[in-house]
């Protein structure tokens, strides 16, 4: 009976096409990995603000947030989020501080990779470090901004340009709260690890400026709300 076997060659072919094909998916498949991994971390954050929003307001027997003592008051909103979230870090207000107790990134890229934001222009009511290893900044204030005596903007000088901003609600909510969900780890994009979630006055966690025909900005070198991940059943698909 005659013996059949592959020969060398046949066997080389085979892996080299194995190689190739390995070579053109693995990168896919790592990135969908990746994306999967950020979603996750984004959800415990909702669902962590989701039940301490609705804790504060049975605890405090509110119909609505904008009653609430947390309204527009930094030490009220200071001790919510201590009171509700395990906070490992507390960074005082400040997105980058330069040291060690800095909870965010110094620089934050657009999705396309064209604009950058330096994270020391800006300030929130509160900045931590949660135990899940996420940073969040809570604000239930309006939008302001202090002339500062650094040069924020990078231009080589200090001058009216340069102003610390503080972030600030979305327009008619509550509360908004900006979170990179793996601290100062990378990427630091946003849309990727940094995103903005808003509470309503009614205590809804959502995106409020999403709509039926709204559209990722990938060069919008500011946080990228959660709307489009949640109106894609919780998946990364851009």
């Amino acid at each position: 009976m005659k013996k059949t076997a592959f020969t060398l060659a046949e066997v080389l072919v085979t892996l080299g096409i194995i190689g190739v094909v390995s070579a053109l998916t693995i990168p896919t498949l790592m990135q969908n990995h990746q994306r999967k991994v950020y979603v996750t971390q984004l959800h415990k954050v909702y669902t962590e603000l989701s039940q301490a929003v609705q804790m504060y307001m049975n605890d405090n027997n509110l119909v609505s947030l904008n009653e609430s003592q947390i309204k527009g008051n930094k030490d009220a909103l200071n001790t919510f989020v201590k009171t509700y979230f395990k906070v490992v870090k507390d960074c005082g207000g400040k997105y980058y501080t330069g040291d060690d107790s800095t909870c965010f990134a110094e620089y934050y890229s657009s999705l396309d990779g064209t604009k950058k934001t330096h994270m020391i222009s800006n300030e929130c009511f509160v900045t931590v470090t949660l135990a899940s290893g996420a940073s969040a900044c809570f604000d239930t204030g309006p939008y302001t901004e202090t002339p500062t005596d650094i040069d924020v903007n990078g231009d080589g000088k200090v001058d009216e340009n340069d102003k610390i901003q503080n972030t600030g609600t979305s327009p008619g909510m509550a509360m908004t709260v900006e979170v990179d969900v793996n601290g100062v780890q990378g990427p630091n994009i946003m849309g990727r690890d940094m995103f903005y979630i808003d509470v309503s006055p009614q205590g809804l966690v959502y995106d409020s400026q999403w709509t039926d025909t709204s559209t990722i900005d990938t060069s919008d070198a500011w946080p990228i709300g959660i709307g489009k991940i949640i109106e894609d059943g919780w998946q990364m698909t851009y």
